[in-house]
């Protein structure tokens, strides 16, 4: 597996795993926009040169969010969300975060062990976060 920095040859790809992974997935807009943006960073996982995998962050002075992480399902339990997460964090911390933040769903335990295994808490709930299912969101903060 190789990680690199989301390059616009990827752009399809990761499109697609947002279609695969989100019931409310980001629109090609919406995710070149943050693409063109100085204080986004979006990386992707790859294998044999297919994009498996993505996370995106943005930086707002010292404070870092996770935007997105995703996984196709047939490379799920390969240690690839864990990697990205790895990557994303050095990038914060390289770039002047302080801490790294996310909203991640309750049932969501896969991910939140990932987070948990990264050094992230639990700092609160936001309650009807998500959608389609309705579901809250825990609130993650990896602080540097």
């Amino acid at each position: 597996m190789k990680i690199e920095r989301l390059k616009p040859v990827y752009m399809d790809a990761v499109v697609s795993l947002e279609e695969e992974c989100f019931a409310h997935p980001w629109t090609r807009d919406a995710i070149e926009e943050y693409y063109g943006n100085p204080n986004a960073w979006f990386f992707v996982a790859l294998e044999d040169d297919k994009v498996v995998g993505y996370i995106g962050t943005y930086m707002v002075m010292d404070e870092c969010f996770v935007t997105n992480l995703a996984v196709t399902e047939s490379y799920r339990q390969r240690g690839i969300g864990n990697a990205l997460v790895l990557e994303a964090t050095r990038n914060a911390k390289a770039n002047g975060a302080s801490f790294m933040t996310l909203e991640v769903r309750l049932s969501n335990g896969t991910a939140i062990s990932v987070y948990k295994k990264n050094e992230f808490i639990s700092e609160g709930v936001r309650p009807g976060f998500y959608r389609d299912p309705d579901e809250d969101a825990l609130i993650m903060t990896r602080r540097f």
